[in-house]
């Protein structure tokens, strides 16, 4: 089995193995910051990101980052470093990425819910591609690009109703989804943008979900643009830019083995590479510009999530180990049933494994007033641990800080970076006096 990183091992010390992430012991780092609290690895960003551009450049498709996967400004920073492009679905996100080095030209404007404050801010800003969503939102933005006179070049997001094999409440191409156009739409906002003085149409977009491990569905679903593509350039209407949005898979380890003085394992996913070779064997005679959109890839094994044991509460059929990281911290569990490995900072012997006979099984939870609050159910563990321990939750670089909020009055937990033997604290923790400090009392001037 490859590993989850060459960068997160246990190392033998006192006595004992404590996990180090690249050349930092998670322990130390814990004695300078409050847990709960999310610790990337610098190194495996850059390897992910060098794997993804070996994988597309050499095919001539071009890279924007997905930053809703991870917003965290010293992150895009290393990401703009790298040469990528940027995918955003905010103005926010855009004040980021500017803020971060990404050039306005690089930034491709997502989403479904565009603002026209938000549109404006982007068209004055330079922004390079926006992903229509609907004939509505072309309507908005040929009124913006009139205004300020500003050329814009725009894709249309087809819905090209695929089946994939996802969780539910991240498919986003399947008949009913809220995202992009049915084909028979797509002609008719041609037709409009075609009366603008300022907005081209160039090409087509597409996003068909998150967590997507076979290049089955992007297969049919290039296929089916393909027939439509055809048919527009037989209308008159030639595109060049296809822009095949991201969505590459990432396992989750449930319960990993936690052996000694190895690197913690994840089973392999599918590379860069498969999906690359999938998209350059569908696309053979094209000669536009291929783009796609990889977020939770790049980002997902580069993180973990420290924590500490509140308790282990004997009950019936299973014991609870109570963390003092909750849902409102990682809120994958609870909103996609998803589960990330747990495993323990300190393994208490330098040399031995935990076997299955020295495991138990607990419910791992958190302390907030939901059973919702559920990280993972019956999940094996070394039977020594104990109040005070840290623990480890793997593959959290991805949609878990960025999704952190304050619910039950809890604070926000800090970020870290480490690059070889130095830490760096990248977001601090959001205490809630400082939050309280958003909420005072103010009459407003309604006259």
């Amino acid at each position: 089995m490859p590993k989850l990183t060459p960068h997160l091992r246990y190392l033998a010390h006192a006595q004992q193995q404590t996990l180090w992430l690249e050349n930092v012991s998670i322990q130390q780092l814990a004695s300078q910051v409050a847990t709960p609290f999310y610790c990337y690895s610098k190194a495996a960003l850059l390897n992910n990101i060098q794997d993804c551009k070996a994988a597309f450049e050499p095919n001539k498709i071009h890279i924007h980052y997905a930053m809703k996967a991870n917003s965290n400004l010293s992150l895009l920073r290393i990401v703009a470093e790298q040469g990528l492009g940027v995918d955003i679905v905010s103005i926010g996100e855009m004040r980021r990425a500017l803020s971060a080095g990404f050039r306005a030209q690089d930034i491709v404007f997502s989403g479904v819910g565009k603002t026209s404050a938000e549109l404006t801010a982007a068209v004055l800003a330079g922004v390079g591609q926006f992903n229509l969503e609907s004939k509505e939102e072309l309507a908005v933005l040929i009124s913006i690009t009139d205004k300020y006179q500003q050329q814009v070049s725009a894709l249309i997001r087809v819905n090209p109703e695929v089946i994939v094999d996802t969780h539910k409440n991240i498919t986003t191409g399947a008949k009913g989804n809220k995202f992009g156009v049915n084909f028979n739409a797509v002609l008719p906002m041609l037709e409009t943008a075609q009366h603008s003085a300022f907005l081209k149409i160039n090409g087509l977009a597409m996003h068909i979900g998150s967590q997507i491990h076979t290049t089955a569905p992007y297969l049919d679903a290039i296929a089916k643009i393909k027939i439509l593509i055809d048919k527009l350039n037989a209308r008159g209407y030639p595109l060049t830019q296809l822009d095949l949005g991201g969505g590459f898979g990432v396992h989750y380890q449930n319960h990993p083995q936690v052996t000694s003085n190895t690197e913690c394992s994840v089973p392999p996913h599918l590379a860069f590479n498969d999906f690359a070779n999938a998209i350059t064997s569908a696309l053979p005679d094209w000669q536009g510009r291929i783009s796609v959109e990889p977020g939770r890839s790049l980002m997902a094994n580069i993180g973990v999530m420290v924590s500490e044991i509140t308790y282990v509460k004997e009950s019936q059929p299973t014991s609870f180990i109570v963390l003092d990281a909750a849902m409102n911290d990682l809120m994958r569990p609870a909103l996609y049933q998803a589960t990330h490995a747990l495993i323990p900072v300190q393994l208490h012997s330098q040399t031995e494994v935990p076997s299955t006979t020295q495991l138990t099984n607990y419910d791992v939870v958190g302390p907030i007033c939901e059973s919702t609050d559920t990280f993972s159910k019956s999940t094996p563990l070394p039977s020594n641990v104990t109040a005070g321990d840290l623990m480890c939750f793997l593959y959290t670089g991805a949609y878990c800080a960025v999704m952190s909020n304050s619910y039950n009055s809890r604070p926000i937990a800090a970020e870290v970076l480490v690059d070889d033997a130095q830490a760096h604290m990248i977001r601090q923790a959001i205490s809630q006096d400082e939050l309280m400090e958003f909420e005072r009392h103010s009459a407003l001037n309604l006259r």
